[in-house]
C-alpha cells in the first residue's frame, strides 16, 4: 500500500468496523500493536474515533498493512 488516505467517519458502527480491520490485520504482524488498540478500544473514556486515529498513524509510520 503506497498511501493511506484519510476520510472523517461519522457513523460509530463505521468506526468500529474499520478500527476492527486495522487491529485484525495489524495483529498479523506487529500483534504489540495491536494489543494495545485494543486496550484503547476497552476504554470507555477514550472516543473510538481517536483510537482509529492513533492506528492510522500506526499504519502511516511503518508501513505495516499490505
Amino acid at each position: 500500500m503506497d498511501t493511506v488516505k484519510r476520510v472523517q467517519i461519522e457513523k460509530d458502527e463505521s468506526v468500529e468496523s474499520a478500527l476492527l480491520l486495522v487491529i485484525s490485520k495489524l495483529s498479523v504482524t506487529h500483534p504489540e500493536e495491536s494489543l494495545k488498540l485494543l486496550a484503547m478500544c476497552a476504554k470507555d473514556d477514550i472516543p473510538k474515533t481517536n483510537v482509529l486515529n492513533y492506528a492510522l498513524d500506526i499504519v502511516e509510520r511503518g508501513n505495516y498493512l499490505s
